[in-house]
């Protein structure tokens, strides 16, 4: 291998610094890496903040602008949990026990009042929202495939169970996940278990029964066996608990990664740092990266993990499977009430609002509310443990753009009071309103927020279109044939959101990265050819 082999990460989110991390532990001693951030600070939109409680200032609350919680199941729990013993985060861990309310109960709000989900099968027959329609749901057992490779999750919900359970029930499932319209994500991208349920078996009941539903890749399959032989104890972690988090929140994931990157010191990280060009030159086996304001960077391959979007706008050529999808933007409305947790009625984790809500209208685009200081009470310090309520709304989403520009009561004539977007403190009033509103209402929660935090997440979660993985299908195949190897990419914009998804899919680009240098280094990649280049889709011809 040529000594002067280097690889570029462009973006110091989850999946950037993931990237790095994974590559640092198995690429040989020759290669070098670089990782490069547009922002002052890694980490992306994993970002924890501590603050000082009004009532109680000796003690302090955790608030979460981002994602907040992570669930151990699956092959990608079971590797970020790994992750967290190679980081030495296990002593920070905060789990949350199935036993716990937080794990037992979840909410939907819907008809003007909270129905906590059932658990069982018994529980679901004679609930209000589910029993009306489980008759309907019943023809899944005889109902045939579409035929169609990929459909929107309202139609595949709505031919197998019946429109209310698209409307009333999975519609709120996709608020909490992607902030998204059933109508226009593809079920076979975000709820592929259905998908596969139905093509393997016919009917995603009875397949369900027969066990079936997991879509795993050879490589996941040696993952999972490599982890439960070197780390078996994760499999009693995994089996007690519903999801956790970190005593600082789960910026102290990326924080650690940074921490371990610098200390190890394989990995160059570049801050403060904008990449406004890619230019590739083939023959030569480099990569030029202009960046704003500095001398631009040489490497001989690149890993993006930016936005799609982003990446469209520094390579020279055009796809149109990097600008298909769109991504939603996200109010995240942090609220601290005084009192004691118990004045919830209901505890539990939270409660989504469906689709039937039409909540663009009603709710003032509130997608859902976490009950943070019961689903993860470990986190807040001395009194404000149990003497405090926090709570954190999720607003807009794909309703965003709608919401700020409803007819308003207290406009002129009842006109459209459009919201100023430029305006970052007429918006994020207009938010925190919008957030204590709701909770006043749903929540019976007679006095006023001692604290509000607002936080407008821009196009933070991307919405995986119809059609979407023959889009990476053909992405795959451009960026094999245009760059032979020299670009790869990954992040929450391609093959799965969720953190862990993030940090799964950076291990396996970097450990794919690592096995294609090696043959290189043998001589034996000439003899494959560009279809064996790395891209970081090849997950796609799986899913």
């Amino acid at each position: 291998m040529s000594p002067r082999t280097h690889v570029a990460i462009l973006g110091g989110g989850i999946s950037g610094l993931s990237t790095a991390w994974y590559l640092s532990k198995a690429a040989p001693a020759t290669v070098s890496i670089s990782l490069i951030e547009a922002a002052n600070r890694t980490g992306g939109w994993l970002h924890s903040d501590r603050v000082q409680d009004p009532h109680h200032p000796e003690s302090s609350i955790l608030l979460e602008r981002g994602p907040r919680s992570l669930r151990p199941q699956g092959i990608s729990g079971l590797n970020t949990l790994e992750l967290v013993n190679a980081l030495h985060l296990d002593s920070q861990l905060e789990p949350v026990p199935k036993t716990s309310p937080a794990a037992k109960n979840r909410y939907i709000y819907s008809h003007n009042k909270l129905h906590k989900l059932p658990s069982s099968i018994t529980g679901a027959l004679s609930h209000p929202l589910l029993a009306p329609k489980l008759p309907r749901a019943g023809l899944d057992l005889v109902v045939g495939g579409s035929g169609k490779e990929d459909e929107s999750i309202q139609e595949f919900v709505t031919r197998r169970f019946g429109k209310g359970f698209s409307d009333d029930l999975i519609s709120a499932m996709v608020h909490g996940i992607y902030a998204g319209d059933v109508s226009k994500l593809s079920v076979r991208s975000t709820l592929g278990m259905l998908y596969h349920l139905e093509k393997e078996y016919g009917s995603v009941a009875f397949g369900l029964l027969m066990g079936g539903g997991a879509v795993e890749t050879p490589w996941d399959l040696t993952l999972k066996e490599r982890i439960a032989k070197h780390e078996p104890e994760i499999k009693d972690f995994v089996d007690k608990t519903s999801i956790y988090s970190f005593h600082e929140g789960l910026e102290a994931l990326s924080k650690a990664l940074e921490k371990q990157l610098i200390e190890d010191g394989r990995v160059k990280i570049l801050k403060n740092s904008k990449v406004e060009k890619l230019d590739f030159d083939i023959p030569s086996r480099s990569v030029k990266i202009s960046i704003a304001g500095q001398d631009p960077i040489e490497a001989n391959s690149v890993v993006s993990a930016i936005p799609p979007l982003k990446l469209s706008k520094l390579l020279p050529k055009q796809y149109a499977e990097l600008t298909y999808n769109p991504s939603v933007t996200v109010a995240v409305v942090n609220m601290v009430y005084s009192g004691a947790q118990e004045q919830l009625s209901v505890p539990g984790f939270g409660y989504l609002v469906p689709r039937s809500e039409n909540s663009a209208q009603n709710h003032g685009g509130l997608l859902g509310v976490v009950f943070d200081s019961c689903a993860i009470p470990g986190q807040d310090t001395g009194d404000s443990q149990g003497k405090t309520l926090k709570l954190t709304a999720m607003i807009g989403g794909h309703m965003f753009d709608t919401i700020t520009q409803l007819p308003s009561s207290s406009a002129p004539g009842g006109s459209v009071a459009k919201v100023n977007k430029a305006d970052k403190k007429h918006l994020e009033s207009f938010f925190a309103k919008a957030a204590t509103d709701a909770v006043k209402k749903h929540l019976k929660i007679d006095t006023e927020a001692d604290l509000v935090k607002v936080h407008i997440q821009k196009e933070c979660i991307p919405q995986y279109l119809v059609g979407h993985l023959e889009r990476m299908q053909t992405l795959d195949q451009e960026l094999r044939k245009d760059y032979d190897g020299l670009l790869a990419v990954t992040g929450a914009g391609y093959l799965g959101v969720s953190v862990n998804d993030c940090i799964k899919n950076a291990r396996e680009v970097a450990e794919a990265m690592v096995s294609k240098l090696e043959e290189e280094d043998d001589g034996e990649a000439s003899l494959v050819g560009r279809q064996d280049a790395v891209t970081g889709l090849e997950r796609a011809w799986f899913m």
